[in-house]
């Protein structure tokens, strides 16, 4: 998990218990570090074309995120080849960022496996990321009905994760960023158990983030919390006019 300078992210492990603490934990540090490092390369460079000690650190682009996350699925791949203990360990990984977009600020998500991203606003709850699961291509494919899919054997089998491949496919959106908004980062611990309208009734339910987040995995726990559960809530606050 992580939650620092307009950078969160969720990361669920597999390959074991050792093997995807070691993933998870390498990819939001990979991500983290990657971040800091292009947007430190690009505020030097813009300081001096600015011939200014103290302009505000740029967000990163998206295309700098999307370069993170590709650095945290070989770090990931890299450290699992050369220890046996970790052999075949990956992760999932969503996040969501404040990005640089078009000469503006923006919010952008990234995200592979089948952790999720939501949006609640006035309009209701809305999952923005895809489940990259075997489950999911079928329910695509018309081969399976979304009730099938719910109870499906094979709907933790995911198709996408990193650190199996040297390459990854990763989703990306951007979004306007809206004050009131509230994002939901989460591991399949949570929407396994709880359906998104008793996570949406959460959502509205209580007013600072880190409440929202407890009562979320206490939700989970009471319905039987048998997987690992993560919470991240975002509120979008103070958005600047352009």
């Amino acid at each position: 998990m992580l939650a620092a300078n307009n950078l969160f992210a969720v990361a669920d492990g597999l390959g074991g218990h050792r093997g995807g603490e070691v993933a998870s934990a390498l990819a939001v540090k990979t991500l983290a570090d990657e971040v800091q490092a292009a947007v430190e390369a690009r505020t030097v460079t813009r300081r001096r074309t600015l011939r200014r000690r103290h302009s505000p650190p740029p967000a990163p682009t998206v295309e700098e995120l999307l370069d993170a996350v590709d650095r945290a699925n070989e770090e990931i791949l890299a450290k699992s080849k050369s220890d046996p203990e970790l052999a075949g360990m990956g992760t999932t990984l969503c996040a969501l960022a404040v990005v640089e977009h078009d000469d503006s600020e923006t919010l952008a998500v990234v995200n592979v496996g089948d952790s999720r991203v939501y949006r609640c606003d006035e309009s209701g709850l809305h999952q923005l990321t895809e489940d990259h699961t075997v489950v999911q291509e079928m329910l695509k494919a018309g081969m399976i009905t979304p009730e099938e899919a719910e109870i499906h054997e094979a709907r933790n089998h995911l198709s996408r994760a990193l650190g199996i491949e040297s390459k990854v496919a990763i989703d990306d959106w951007t979004l306007d960023a809206v004050s009131g908004h509230r994002y939901l980062l989460c591991s399949d611990g949570l929407t396994h158990e709880a359906a998104d309208r008793d996570i949406h009734a959460v959502l509205l339910q209580f007013e600072k983030p880190d409440e929202v987040a407890s009562a979320l995995v206490d939700l989970a726990l009471r319905r039987g919390g048998s997987d690992n559960i993560t919470v991240v809530v975002v509120d979008v606050v103070d958005v600047a006019l352009p």
